[in-house]
């Protein structure tokens, strides 16, 4: 069981780019109906939860808005069309990213042991996608959310936990992007 302690938008750094609509082409439609990527990534980490609080969730936060000023596509949404149009890829100034930080009490040690586990166990370290955006001509889906988990033991140890929630496609987009402006 995972308990939320807080919940924020991470935007870019100021950067130049007010605008990118990134269209699609025939090729990457498909891949917009493919499950989202979620992955885990476990780490042991030794710190308190104070310190972890206080010191690492501030600089993830740094860190996390000046990588997407180099990555912008990973804070972009995704444009549904209310008419027949294909959808597109679009960042503009405000659109941000989903964080989530959160405690488990959790058994860290058998969430990470070497053998088959319940899929189920790690639903509630899943980050929930953000409600679409309604507007008049397109519905904006954001590509992207992370959560990150902090695990104490009944032990000194301290573990996180990582999860991003990404769209398959934006991917080849944001390093399309970061190509072009080397």
């Amino acid at each position: 069981m995972a308990t939320q302690l807080e919940h924020c938008e991470i935007l870019p750094s100021p950067a130049e780019v007010t605008e990118l609509p990134l269209p699609l082409t025939f090729l990457d439609i498909p891949w917009l109906y493919f499950h989202p990527i979620q992955r885990l990534l476990f780490y042991e980490f030794p710190c308190s939860k104070p310190y972890f609080l206080e010191t690492i969730v501030p600089n993830l936060k740094e860190s996390l808005s000046l990588t997407l000023k180099h990555y912008i596509p990973l804070a972009s949404n995704i444009l549904y069309p209310s008419s027949n149009e294909k959808p597109v890829f679009r960042y503009v100034v405000g659109d941000s990213v989903s964080l989530t930080i959160a405690e488990s009490s959790d058994n860290f040690n058998y969430l990470t042991a070497n053998y088959a586990q319940d899929a189920d166990q790690f639903y509630p370290f899943v980050p929930q996608l953000p409600p679409p955006k309604e507007e008049a001509e397109f519905h904006a889906i954001p590509v992207l959310c992370l959560q990150v988990t902090l695990y104490k033991t009944h032990s000194s140890s301290t573990f996180v936990c990582l999860l991003f929630y990404l769209i398959n496609k934006i991917i080849d987009y944001a390093t399309k992007n970061e190509k072009s402006q080397s």
